[in-house]
C-alpha cells in the first residue's frame, strides 16, 4: 500500500513538474487583449462594493461568470497587477484538473489512466485556455467539474453500499454486528449529493459549458452497466435544470448585451447542423494532429446547399451508427466516447450565437473541456485495446507514448512563447491567418496607441480589405482621425459603423463625442439621447457627454443631473467625477 502511494505521489510529482516546464513561457507573459477588461481596467475588483457588483450585477462585467471574477479580485489583493501571479494560478489550476482527471479515470477502472490525464495536461490545444488569463474560466470551471464528479461517483458508491445494508434482515445485523454504526459525514449520500450539485453551481459559476457534466455522467453509467433506469436519472434532474438555467442564461446575456446578433449569426438550423459537424471534425483533427495552431482562425463561409460541407457531419453520423451497431454487440466504448466528446462540444458547435464566433467559428479556448474527454478516450481506448496484445508490444506502445508526452510537452512550450505580448501574439497570429481581419484591426490599435501611426494605418486599412464591414477596424480608424483633429472623416467612419451597428451605444458615444468637439453640440445632444435608449454598459459615459452638452448649451441643472447620473453608475470614472465637481464649483450648486 505505502509502495502504491510513493508511486502515485511520484507520478503526481511529475506531472506537475512537466506542466510547469511545458508552460513555462507562459509564466513570463503579461496581459492580452480584453485582459484589461478583465483584470488591469476592472472597476470591479477594486473594494468591497465591487465584489457585491460581481455577483448581483450580471451585466457588471462582459460575462456574469462571478467565481471567475472573485479570484481575479482575492489576487489584486495578493500581488496586484502583476501578471505572473495569474498566470501561475491558470498553470496550477491547469495541473490540478489534469490531476482530477487521472483520479477520475482511475476510479472508473480504465488503463493507462495516467498517460491520459498527462497527454491532456501537456496538450497545445490547451495553451490558449492556461496562457490567457482571461480564460481562466476554462481552468477552474474544469477543476470544479471534476470535483463534482468525484462527489457523483463517490455518492453512487455510498448510496450502493448503503442499499447493501438495507437488503440485510434486521435480526441478521443485530445478531451479528449489532446496531449498525452511522456512517462518517462524508460517507453519507445525501451529504455527497448536495456536495456534487454544490460543486457543479460553482463550476457554472465560473462556465456553463460545465452544463453538460449530467448528461456526461449519464453515459458514463451506461458505458458501465449497459442501461440507464430512473433510478439514474432522477438524482441527476436538479443537475440538470441548474445546468440549463444558467446556460440559457449566459446565452441570453450574451445575445442581447455581448450583442452577439446580427449578419454574422444569421443562420437557420440547417446551416447550423453542417456547422456543426464542421466544427466537430475540426477540433478532432486538431486535438489529433495539433499543427498550425492560431490564437484566431480562419472563419469559413457556411453554404448549407454545398454537399461539401456536409461531408463531415454525414462522416460524424456514420461514426455514430458503426459504434452503435458495436454497442449492441457488447463494445460500448467508441460509442460512449463519441457521446462523450460530442456532450462536450456541443456548446461550441454554433447552435448558440458567442460574440468570438464575430471572427472565427472555432477557438482553441472552446475546445479545453473536449482535449479532456478526447485524450482520455483515445488513449484508455487504445490502452485497453491493447491489453490482448503480448506484453512487448504493451511495452513498445507505452514507450511511444512517453515519447508522445515529450513532443506533446516541447510543441506547447513553443505555442506559449506568443503569448509573452499582446504584439508578439498578433504578429505570430497574423503569420498564421494572414487573413484574420481581427488581428490587423487590434494591432493597428496597439501601434495607435504607441505612436507607430504609420504602421498602424497600415495594418488598419489591411483589415477594411479584408472586411468592409468590420465594425472594431472603422472605430479605430475614427479614433485615428479624431486624433488628427479630422472630424469630418471621423464621422463618415462612424457614420458607416451606425449603418452596421443602429443600436450600437459606444458607436453613438463616439459619434456625439466628435460633434461636441466640432461644436455641434445639438446634434451631439441628439446622438447622446440616442445612445440613451437601449440599456449598455456603456450608458455612463452617454450620461457623461450629455451632461457636458447641456452645460455647454446654459441648460446647467438638466446637466448636473446627467453628470449625477454618470457618477452613480461608474463611480470610478474621474473624468465624469471631474467634470461634475468643475460644474458645481462654478455654480455654486451641490
Amino acid at each position: 500500500m505505502e509502495k502504491k502511494t510513493g508511486v502515485a505521489l511520484g507520478l503526481a510529482l511529475l506531472a506537475l513538474a512537466s506542466v510547469v516546464l511545458a508552460f513555462l513561457p507562459a509564466l513570463q507573459a503579461g496581459f492580452i487583449w480584453n485582459d484589461h477588461t478583465y483584470i488591469t481596467e476592472n472597476p470591479t475588483l477594486d473594494g468591497l462594493s465591487g465584489l457585491r457588483r460581481i455577483w448581483t450585477d450580471p451585466l457588471a462585467n462582459e460575462q456574469h461568470y462571478p467565481l471567475v471574477f472573485t479570484t481575479f479580485w482575492i489576487e489584486k489583493r495578493l500581488w496586484g497587477l502583476d501578471p505572473f501571479g495569474y498566470h501561475l494560478v491558470n498553470v496550477l489550476l491547469h495541473a490540478l484538473a489534469a490531476l482530477l482527471l487521472w483520479r477520475f479515470l482511475r476510479r472508473l477502472g480504465l488503463p493507462a489512466a495516467w498517460l491520459a490525464a498527462a497527454a491532456f495536461a501537456l496538450h497545445p490545444v490547451c495553451v490558449e485556455s492556461v496562457a490567457w488569463v482571461t480564460e481562466r474560466k476554462n481552468t477552474l470551471s474544469l477543476v470544479l467539474t471534476l470535483l463534482a464528479a468525484h462527489a457523483w461517483l463517490s455518492w453512487r458508491e455510498a448510496a450502493e453500499e448503503r442499499d447493501a445494508a438495507a437488503t440485510e434482515s434486521r435480526e441478521k445485523r443485530k445478531r451479528k454486528r449489532g446496531p449498525a454504526a452511522p456512517a462518517p459525514l462524508h460517507r453519507r449520500p445525501a451529504a455527497l449529493w448536495l456536495a456534487a450539485l454544490a460543486l457543479l453551481v460553482l463550476a457554472l459559476f465560473a462556465k456553463t459549458t460545465a452544463s453538460v457534466l449530467p448528461a456526461v455522467l449519464l453515459v458514463v453509467v451506461w458505458w458501465q452497466r449497459g442501461r440507464i433506469r430512473w433510478a439514474d436519472v432522477r438524482p441527476l434532474l436538479p443537475f440538470f435544470a441548474v445546468g440549463a438555467g444558467l446556460a440559457f442564461h449566459t446565452a441570453w446575456i450574451e445575445k442581447n448585451f455581448v450583442v452577439a446578433k446580427g449578419d454574422e449569426w444569421s443562420h437557420g438550423l440547417v446551416d447550423r447542423l453542417a456547422l456543426a459537424g464542421q466544427v466537430t471534425a475540426f477540433y478532432a483533427s486538431k486535438i489529433a494532429w495539433p499543427a498550425d495552431l492560431a490564437f484566431i482562425y480562419r472563419r469559413w463561409t457556411l453554404d448549407a446547399g454545398s454537399a461539401v460541407q456536409w461531408l463531415p457531419t454525414a462522416g460524424w453520423l456514420a461514426a455514430l451508427a458503426v459504434a452503435f451497431a458495436a454497442s449492441r454487440r457488447g463494445h460500448r466504448g467508441p460509442l460512449a466516447g463519441l457521446l462523450l466528446f460530442g456532450g462536450v462540444l456541443f456548446p461550441a458547435m454554433g447552435f448558440f450565437n458567442v460574440y468570438a464566433m464575430r471572427y472565427s467559428w472555432v477557438a482553441d479556448h472552446f475546445a479545453y473541456q473536449a482535449v479532456a474527454v478526447g485524450t482520455a478516450c483515445a488513449v484508455c481506448g487504445a490502452a485497453a485495446a491493447l491489453e490482448r496484445f503480448l506484453p512487448s508490444w504493451r511495452r513498445a506502445a507505452a514507450g511511444a507514448g512517453l515519447a508522445g508526452l515529450v513532443v506533446l510537452g516541447t510543441l506547447s512550450h513553443r505555442q506559449a512563447v506568443p503569448y509573452r505580448s499582446q504584439e508578439a501574439l498578433w504578429l505570430h497570429t497574423i503569420a498564421v491567418n494572414p487573413e484574420c481581419f481581427i488581428c490587423h484591426t487590434n494591432y493597428g490599435s496597439d501601434l495607435l496607441e504607441a505612436g507607430r501611426t504609420d504602421e498602424a494605418v497600415a495594418h488598419l486599412e489591411k483589415s477594411l480589405r479584408i472586411k468592409p464591414d468590420a465594425l472594431p477596424t472603422l472605430l479605430n480608424l475614427a479614433r485615428l482621425e479624431e486624433g488628427r483633429e479630422r472630424f469630418g472623416k471621423a464621422e463618415e467612419h462612424l457614420r458607416a459603423a451606425l449603418r452596421l451597428e443602429p443600436a450600437d451605444t459606444e458607436v453613438r458615444v463616439h459619434l456625439a463625442t466628435i460633434y461636441t468637439k466640432s461644436g455641434r453640440l445639438s446634434d451631439a445632444e441628439r446622438e447622446f439621447r440616442e445612445a440613451l435608449k437601449a440599456p449598455s454598459n456603456a450608458a455612463y459615459l452617454a450620461h457623461n457627454g450629455l451632461g457636458v452638452v447641456l452645460v455647454r448649451s446654459g441648460r446647467v441643472e438638466e446637466g448636473i443631473e446627467h453628470l449625477k447620473e454618470c457618477v452613480r453608475l461608474r463611480p470610478d470614472y474621474e473624468r465624469g467625477r471631474a467634470n461634475l465637481a468643475t460644474v458645481l464649483e462654478l455654480t455654486g450648486a451641490r
